[in-house]
Formats: structure tokens, sequence, C-alpha cells
């Protein structure tokens, strides 16, 4: 990336108290790291020196994982609890002299949000192989037969004929629309959106998915990319409403196109804590669905996507979280008894 330093030619100067601790602020809200816990929820900040060295990329070699819990006492039997230990894995191979790198933001946003948000929080502009429009992905020739792609080209039936592949950006894959009045309905489907989260704080659970459901057909009508972060991010707001109200069916359905939209978005990564969490979602709902239908084929199918989806959600977690990890180890006894 391209840097935009400070001046630092005065290295002698002298700062007033005021001076010092906003210069100090600064160094830590540019050099902090979010601790994030085993289901990726933040839980505090904290500063790690040496991990703070590597660099910026959107399209990184390295993701970050915390370690939590007790260890013990050198020479001695007692337990004690230790701050956040900061973990640096490699995501995808990494070839010989390669810089190791991770990302400052989101990899979910557009290349758009991404630079915006690297220049405002640290100061500098990305040109990574990813904002310079040079990560691309196989999908349907067809835009409209990109809807579940994902789930559809790994888990359903291997004998399905599936459509004609063309490599397709990155950038593009999540940013396309057929409409001419995106903004408009963004602007309409984010109102929406506002309207569910009262109705959820005024305890109307059907008020709250009711708006959900108004803002995702909204933006499908308008010929959004399925792949588009802000069509995501509501079906993440449906989904969680959804279980809330224990509508597994209708969830399960919002929980593939997460999945999908995931898949897509880390294309670039391999291996992404995000993708592993919601496949192990996906997972338990094709299980449960299972669980609550009455003929045997559909239990078998259900079954066996169920499996399918763990299994792809181990080969995630294990790298993201370690094998040792207790979500990684409860997901190995899931498969186990299926």
């Amino acid at each position: 990336y391209n840097a935009r330093n400070e001046d630092t030619s005065d290295v002698t100067k002298q700062y007033n108290l005021d001076q010092a601790t906003q210069r100090a602020l600064n160094a830590f809200l540019k050099n902090n790291f979010g601790i994030v816990d085993s289901l990726h929820s933040p839980i505090g900040e904290g500063i790690y020196p040496c991990a703070a060295l590597l660099n910026h990329s959107c399209h990184p070699n390295c993701i970050l994982r915390y370690e939590f819990g007790r260890s013990r006492a050198t020479n001695t039997t007692a337990q004690q609890y230790h701050q956040p230990i900061l973990q640096i894995i490699a995501c995808r191979d990494v070839l010989k002299g390669e810089e190791l790198t991770h990302s400052y933001v989101d990899l979910a946003l557009s290349t758009e949000e991404r630079r915006l948000r690297l220049s405002q929080a640290h100061g500098f502009d990305c040109d990574c192989k990813r904002c310079g429009n040079d990560c691309y992905l196989e999908l349907p020739k067809i835009e409209r037969d990109w809807d579940r792609w994902p789930l559809r080209r790994n888990i359903e039936d291997k004998e399905e004929k599936h459509p004609e592949l063309v490599r397709v950006y990155l950038d593009h894959a999540m940013t396309f629309c057929i409409g001419n009045d995106q903004y408009r309905v963004i602007r309409q489907s984010r109102l929406l959106h506002q309207r569910a989260n009262q109705c959820m704080v005024e305890g109307d659970g059907e008020g709250e998915l009711d708006n959900l459901l108004q803002a995702t057909k909204l933006m499908e009508a308008a010929g959004f990319s399925p792949f588009h972060f802000h069509l995501y991010s509501i079906r993440c707001s449906y989904l969680t409403a959804l279980l809330a109200n224990e509508r597994i069916e209708e969830a399960v359905e919002q929980c593939e196109h997460i999945v999908s939209f995931l898949a897509v978005a880390f294309s670039h990564v391999q291996n992404h804590p995000l993708l592993g969490l919601q496949l192990y979602t996906l997972g338990d709902l094709y299980s449960a669905m299972s669980d609550l239908s009455e003929q045997q084929c559909t239990k078998d199918v259900f079954k066996t996507k169920a499996k399918l989806t763990y299994t792809s959600a181990k080969d995630v977690l294990q790298i993201t979280h370690g094998r040792d990890n207790e979500m990684v180890i409860a997901l190995c006894d899931n498969l186990a008894n299926i």
C-alpha cells in the first residue's frame, strides 16, 4: 500500500500533556487489535507489538485468532488465567519469500468501502491484488443462475447438469445490479431494516420479520447480485429473527444465501472463520430439518446435506480455530453421530 505517513523529521519535538495523550490515542487506534471470541464476536481490544508489524492486504495470506483460558503456573500445580494470546495463522499456502499479511478491515465489503475505511482509520491507500480488481472466480455465465451457486455446486445432486461457467471479477460479482435505481432501493431497504430493528426493540416479532422480508424481496426484485453486501447484511438480521421465532425452514433458506455470499466474498482467502461458522450453523439447521421431517426420503436428503456441510465447516474451522478448539471437537462429534 501507499502510506501517507505523518512528518517524523523532528523526532525530538516536545509535546505537552494533551498533545502527548492525543498522539498516544491515535497510535492505539491505528495499531490496536479487536479481540474476538470463537464465534468471531468482539469482546475487547488489545496491543500486540509483534503482530502490529504485519502489513495489511485485502488479499491476505494470514488470519488472526485468540487463545483464551487457563495455563499452569511455573513449578506449581495451580491454574492461572492468562490474557488473550494472539496467534497468526496462514489461511492459504504461502510462497517462499512471500510477505505475511492480514486484513485490517472486513473483507466482505466492496473495494470502494474497504479503501475508504482504510484511508480514514489508517491513513493509507491500499493497492493490493484485490483492490486492483485482479481477483476473480468462476460463476455461471447467466446471472440468474448465481443464486446460491456455491452451495448448489458443492452439496446438491452431483449428477445435476451444471450451467456453463465463466471467470467473473470478484468486485463485479459483489456489486452487480440489473436495475438503474440502486441508491433509491438501498435507501428504502435501509429504512425497512431500521423499522425491523424498532419492531425488535418493541417486542413485535412479526413486524420485525415482515419488514426484513420486504427489504430482502425489494433488493431481489431490483436485480441486485445475490452476493451484494447490503443484501447479505439484511439476510443476517433476517436469519437471527427467524431463529428467534423458531421458523427453521425459512431460516435454512436465508442461511444458504449467507453461506453462498461468504463463499464468494472470501473465495480469495480460502479459509475464513466467518465462513466456517456459518457452515456449522447451516449444518445444524439441516440436521434440525432432518429431525422434523416425517418422510424418510426427506430425512435422508437433509441428513446428507448436514454431513456435507459439517465436513466443509470442519475443513475451515480446523485451520481458523485449531483442531483442539471445543467447537471443532463438538463438530467432529456431530459428524460421527450422523
